[in-house]
Order: structure tokens, then C-alpha cells, then sequence
């Protein structure tokens, strides 16, 4: 690319956006003088975020070019990246994915996994194949950053549908870190809280999430491999003398609060290998959680997303992001907001740095030997110039492969019927979901997220919905 990039961020105008992704593209000294684009169809939230953005570049000295707009295609041309994070009325939908599973006996986190995740999936796909046909029209070359859920399977749409170069981001190894600070902290000498426990309702979470993930990852350094949200931990090493610290975890998982990820610490015991994404996660692959006459939920105790909380806390952020746009409130604690690490893999792809990130979602290419050419994995990888290069990382225990064998051809289905509108897709993939045991059912619940979300989902009806 000639000159500074041009970075659009399609999804701006969002709460979590402006205290995270957008702060840390400003601070990054790599991408000083870039242009950046604020894109988002709610006029209110973007106005907002522009404020704060021209704030923190003003203050910051970032240098940077801000523009925003409602309409993508006025600034996607030309663009060298497009960062991709949108949600389409999130806790409603959410809400109603995993409420209808349950009328079958059927209880999930519906975001990546499950029955609920079909609905999910085909509900922002019909956004953004649209946003990817805007995309290839004006900008060919960009790269296509996504954040938006379920990460692995828009990116196999992206993939598999358009001739666009993507790459999923998420966080979930920091959960990693989080866990293995726990059960390793007090040989390792970590300052961590005595009884410590994931909850979203604890309003010091946040805090002591980072302060456990902060002291693990400066000492331990995880090696993982799979699917988003279903990766495993294949090494476990201190990074101050190289010891491998597999023989202690599974000393220390002896003597470890049982009521600490108790699902998360059953499965690495069963199958010999410690999964990265905790409880609330790893279960929406899972067959074990769902079924509500085992209490099999219950008894893990499963702290699966709090969505009235989480409406709850964008509306004490929209607070804190208005007082900072207004100038009456201290932008500096924005310094220390966790990246998201989409200012890294820009950086890394503008300036040829050949960086290392521990995990990015990328298109199967012999990277894991025993998952499927093409299916959207995660793994280390290598960014530079010319794109990410990810780490081949040999074959997963077949048991594990197994397992995430069974998602890639759930996601595969699951995209190929949203952007197709194709029905019959769309049932194999949920009568082929672990969580559903019964045909009927699966017949049944494709029926009921047709028509409850029909609304959003004007592929199925160019086809008809067959009743």
C-alpha cells in the first residue's frame, strides 16, 4: 500500500467498540497518521464515538484522519482495512435463541455452538454478505478484520463466498491465562484472590480478571490449537526457564477449588488436554450441558452470559463514553484498556514486522493436520506483509479432533444455508448438533427461528419458508 493505510470500522457506533478496539488503534505508534473511518447505521452511538475518537487523537497526538458515516460505500473505497464488528439486536435475539431450544428440553449458550447458534449465524450473515459485496465492489484488496460472532463461521463465509482476505480476532485465550493463574498461582507466587471464582455479577470481575490474566501471561506461555471459543492448550510453559508446565497443572488441578470451572477441569482430565475457553464457552460445542432433565447445567453451575446484566453495563458505558466525549471526564484510563489486538495485526501487516500473535482464525491449510482443508481454525500465527501465516501444529488427539471435527461440518452447513437460504442445509446442521437428539426437534426448531426471526432473515424468504 502507498502511504498511510485507511482503516474502516464497520460496527463503531457501539460501547464496547469505543473503550477498546478504537483506543487502541489511536495508541498504536505503528499507525500514526492513518485514516480512520467510523461507520454505523445508528447516528446517536457514532456521534458519540467520533466525539471521543477526535478527543483521544487530539490529546493523544495520534495524527490520525477521522471520518464518519452512516453509509459504508461513501468511505469504504479504497480502504486497506476493514475492521467488522456489528451485532444485530443482540440480547433481544439472544434471548429468544436460547428460549426457544429450551421449550425442547434444550439448555445453551446460543452464540457459537448449539442449536441457537444456527439462528445466530443466519441473522448476521444476512448483513454481512452485503457488507462483503460492498467491500469487493470498492476496496478488493482490504483486508477484512472480523470481531463479529460467531467468528468462525462469518469468516468461512467470507472465505467461502467472496474473494476477500479475512481474519477472525477474539480474546478467549486471556480466559486461558485466567484459569491457569488460578491453579497455578500459589506455586508460581501470583497475588491471587483467595476463593476466587468467575461471575458475571461480581462487580470487582473485571479487575481481578485482569490482574490473575496479567501476572499468568507474563510468566506461562500457551501453545493452543482448534475452533474459536474450543481450543486446547497443546503446551504449557514457563517463560522464564522453558519448563514445561503440564506435570504441575495436573498436580495442582488435584487440589484445586472444585467449584472452579468444574466442566472446564472434567474434560481435561477425561481427555488428557486442558481446553482454553472455560465453562460458558467450551459448552456450546459440548453434548453434556444441555439436557435439562440430568441438571447437568446446574450441577457444573455454568455461568453462562448475563444479558440483562450486560444491557445493564452498555448503558453505564454510553455514560462514561458521553462524559469523555464532552471533555468531563479523564481519557487516560483508556491507556490501559486491554487490546483487542486488531492495532497489532494492522500494524504487523503495514510495517512487514513478521509479529507473532497466539491466536488468529484463519482458513484451515494444513495447520492442524486432522481438522478439514478449509475449515476456520485457530492457531498461532505469524503476520507480516503478505498476510498472516499460520503455525502448523501437527495433529490434535482424535478424541479432541473428534469433537471439533463435528462443529467445522455444523459451521460449514450452518453458512452454507444462511447465505444460501437453503432450508434443507439448514435442518442436516441442527439434526446433526450434538444437543439435538430427536429429529422431530430439529425439524421443529429450524421452524420456530424461521418464523420468530423472520424478519431478519430475507434469504429464507426468497426461497419461502416452508411451513
Amino acid at each position: 500500500m502507498a502511504g498511510k493505510p485507511k482503516i474502516v470500522v464497520i460496527g463503531a457506533g457501539s460501547a464496547s467498540f469505543g473503550l477498546s478496539v478504537l483506543g487502541r488503534l489511536l495508541l498504536e505508534p505503528g499507525l500514526e497518521g492513518s485514516t480512520l473511518c467510523l461507520v454505523d447505521t445508528l447516528p446517536g452511538g457514532l456521534q458519540k464515538i467520533e466525539a471521543l475518537a477526535s478527543r483521544m487523537n487530539r490529546e493523544w497526538n495520534s495524527g490520525f484522519r477521522i471520518v464518519c458515516s452512516t453509509d459504508r460505500c461513501e468511505v469504504l473505497a479504497d480502504a486497506d482495512f476493514v475492521i467488522l464488528s456489528i451485532a444485530i439486536d443482540r440480547e433481544k435475539c439472544w434471548r429468544r435463541d436460547e428460549q426457544i431450544a429450551r421449550h425442547y428440553g434444550i439448555e445453551h449458550y446460543a452464540e457459537n455452538g448449539g442449536p441457537g447458534a444456527f439462528a445466530h449465524t443466519a441473522r448476521n450473515l444476512a448483513v454481512v454478505m452485503e457488507i462483503v459485496r460492498d467491500i469487493e465492489r470498492l476496496a478488493p484488496d482490504a483486508w477484512l478484520l472480523n470481531f463479529t460472532n460467531p467468528v468462525p463461521r462469518i469468516c468461512y463465509a467470507v472465505s467461502r463466498y467472496s474473494r476477500l482476505k479475512t481474519i477472525g480476532i477474539c480474546h478467549q485465550i486471556s480466559f486461558g491465562y485466567l484459569m491457569l493463574g488460578v491453579i497455578l498461582g500459589k506455586s508460581l507466587g501470583f497475588n491471587i484472590p483467595e476463593g476466587f471464582r468467575f461471575r458475571w455479577e461480581d462487580p470487582d470481575r473485571e479487575r481481578l480478571s485482569r490482574l490473575i490474566s496479567s501476572q499468568a501471561e507474563a510468566r506461562i506461555d500457551i501453545h493452543a490449537a482448534g475452533l474459536n471459543h474450543f481450543t486446547w492448550m497443546l503446551g504449557i510453559r514457563d517463560r522464564q526457564t522453558g519448563e514445561d508446565l503440564y506435570p504441575l497443572l495436573w498436580r495442582e488441578l488435584e487440589k484445586a477449588d472444585p467449584g472452579f470451572e468444574p466442566l472446564t477441569c472434567e474434560v481435561a482430565r477425561i481427555f488428557n488436554l486442558f481446553p482454553v475457553p472455560g465453562d460458558c464457552h467450551m459448552c456450546e460445542y459440548l453434548p453434556y450441558t444441555h439436557n435439562q432433565s440430568r441438571g447437568v447445567w446446574k450441577h457444573y453451575d455454568i455461568q453462562g452470559y448475563d444479558l440483562d446484566l450486560a444491557s445493564r453495563k452498555r448503558d453505564r458505558l454510553w455514560e462514561e463514553i458521553d462524559g469523555m466525549a464532552r471533555g468531563k471526564v479523564s481519557i487516560d484510563p483508556l491507556r490501559d484498556e486491554p487490546s483487542e489486538r486488531a492495532e497489532k495485526v494492522i500494524a504487523a501487516l503495514v510495517q512487514d514486522s513478521h509479529s507473532y500473535e497466539q491466536a488468529l482464525n484463519l482458513p484451515n491449510c494444513g495447520y492442524i493436520q486432522n481438522l478439514p482443508e478449509g475449515a476456520i481454525v485457530e492457531v498461532p500465527a505469524t503476520v507480516g506483509v503478505h498476510g498472516p501465516l499460520g503455525h502448523a501444529v501437527g495433529s490434535l488427539p482424535e478424541p479432541v479432533a473428534e469433537l471439533c471435527r463435528r462443529q467445522a461440518l455444523l459451521a460449514q452447513l450452518s453458512v452454507e444455508a444462511a447465505v444460501e437460504g437453503d432450508e434443507g442445509k439448514a435442518l442436516q446442521a441442527l439434526a446433526l448438533d450434538p444437543m439435538v437428539d430427536d429429529p422431530r426437534v430439529a425439524r421443529q426448531l429450524l421452524m420456530d427461528y424461521l418464523e420468530e426471526f423472520r424478519e431478519y432473515l430475507p434469504q429464507f424468504r426468497k426461497n419461502g419458508i416452508k411451513s
